[in-house]
């Protein structure tokens, strides 16, 4: 929202001659919203063309300073811009951080859980094993996991932990910081029921707390060392596989033996 930038951050967009945006007319309505849009010259420079764009900024950096500006996001925090500062350090040229509203910290502050440490796994992936493997790690060590959603994919996530974790503690919410910003806490199952009447447009967080679960990895051996014994696979090759599972080499491997 427009209200949450800094004075420091519109005092450097006003003064800078060159921007760079994830999205031009994005960032050029913004600064017609602030009033402090003059003659800045604007440039594209998103994920896809991040770093074909270094020549433009090369050749710009040398008139003075410039900005870069993301969308809806922190810059380098699952956005573009992490390639851009290692390109400007790489050229010895001082990179400034202004720091602003962030989904992440505001998350961390409104869900209400006590946390001295987190994992924060960006997006979780459109794969379903890969999905899967993220989250069953994350429970597995019995850490707090953040991660950013879309509203095409939250249900499939619940759905997931409904089936395999339902007892983990979750908080989710949609719409950080903007008007219909809410709230949805509980264990999974719990939280899957709620979202089936849910309205799930808009961005999502998802913070699963698994410091107090203790797996029971009984049924999820067997059955992936079943799935071995029937693909014929010997010992070595089930002790290869086991971290593709995310499963303790000799813990499958003695499981599979006495098959």
């Amino acid at each position: 929202m427009d209200e949450d930038i800094t004075t420091r951050v519109m005092a450097c967009l006003r003064q800078v001659p060159v921007i760079f945006c994830e999205d031009t007319r994005v960032t050029g309505e913004l600064l017609r919203r602030l009033g402090i849009r003059s003659t800045q010259q604007l440039y594209r420079m998103d994920q896809h063309q991040e770093k074909r764009s270094f020549s433009r900024f090369d050749a710009v950096i040398e008139a003075g300073d410039v900005a870069f500006v993301s969308d809806a996001g922190s810059p380098g925090v699952s956005d573009p811009g992490a390639a851009l500062v290692a390109h400007a350090r790489s050229k010895h040229i001082a990179v400034h951080v202004l720091p602003g509203a962030s989904a992440l910290t505001a998350f961390i502050s409104g869900c209400g859980v006590v946390m001295s440490h987190f994992y924060f796994g960006g997006f979780l992936s459109k794969k379903a094993m890969a999905m899967r493997r993220e989250i069953d790690e994350c429970i597995h060590h019995q850490r707090v996991g953040i991660w950013f959603e879309s509203p095409r994919r939250i249900q499939r996530v619940m759905s997931d932990l409904n089936d395999r974790w339902p007892m983990v503690p979750v908080v989710l919410v949609k719409e950080l910081t903007k008007p219909h910003e809410l709230y949805f806490r509980g264990v999974a199952n719990e939280v899957y029921d709620t979202l089936l009447t849910a309205d799930l447009r808009g961005e999502w967080m998802l913070l699963l707390d698994a410091r107090s679960v203790v797996p029971d990895l009984t049924q999820r051996y067997q059955a992936i060392a079943e799935a071995c014994h029937r693909a014929q696979l010997t010992g070595a090759q089930v002790k290869q596989l086991a971290p593709w599972f995310n499963c303790s080499k000799n813990e499958l491997y003695d499981v599979f033996q006495v098959l």
